[in-house]
């Protein structure tokens, strides 16, 4: 599967010069992609909120970092990628079961934008419902065994198995002194061994976004 290393290189392209795009179809990634309105959003993140982060992605010949916007408001999740020059390199959203994809990187994707999304759920919200008590938890969830180690009140560790062994091995987040609190950790942490890379999550800033005020009921006349 050296070819899906695309999702890296791809997502590379935007901090740095344009790579080779692998011939051939595009790799399909294995389990179901929930829809916003599924998604459990973590206790530290709360219900809204824009995390700004530095990533970095590693792969078997080299390694590139861009910046990156990450927001949940609504049942919108929108994940939007910088070029070295702060220029938009490309915006992803999901709203419900659509998704709308916007590029402005030199080459076309080699992969469904909704890999990117993958990511994100696995990362933020694709998880067991905690918190947990200290210790390892096992869950079976959409045909993977999901493990979990808390510590303290916060998630130190998620992991990721296909129970059918397709692809094999084990994808792995790790969050540098847990995940849970008032704000996001430090760096996470993202292995994925199903397509050859890893990614590193710096934060850089983490802003809560207000709930948007709901519309005043009409008011009843008053009778005369």
């Amino acid at each position: 599967m050296r070819a899906a290393v695309a999702l890296a290189v791809a997502l590379a392209s935007c901090g740095g010069g344009p790579r080779p795009v692998p011939e051939g179809p595009p790799p399909e990634y294995p389990g179901q992609l929930a829809a916003p309105s599924t998604l459990r959003s973590p206790a530290a993140l709360g219900d809204a909120f824009a995390l700004e982060q530095r990533v970095r992605t590693e792969y078997p010949d080299g390694a590139q970092e861009f910046r990156a916007v990450l927001q949940l408001q609504g049942d919108a999740l929108i994940l939007i990628g910088f070029g070295p020059h702060g220029g938009r390199g490309f915006a992803l959203q999901q709203r419900g079961g659509e998704v709308e994809w916007e590029s402005h990187l030199p080459e076309e994707l080699p992969f469904p934008p909704e890999f990117m999304l993958h990511d994100v759920q696995r990362v933020w919200f694709r998880g067991l419902a905690g918190p947990l008590p200290d210790g390892e938890h096992r869950e079976t969830i959409d045909g993977e065994e999901v493990t979990e180690r808390w510590a303290g009140g916060r998630l130190l560790e998620r992991t990721f198995r296909r129970l059918d062994g397709e692809p094999a091995g084990v994808q792995r987040v790790t969050y540098d002194g847990g995940l849970g609190g008032d704000a996001p950790p430090s760096r996470v942490t993202f292995v994925n061994p199903w397509f050859g890379y890893t990614l590193v999550l710096t934060t850089l800033s983490h802003q809560r976004i207000a709930p948007e005020p709901s519309e005043p009921a009409p008011r009843e006349p008053v009778a005369q």
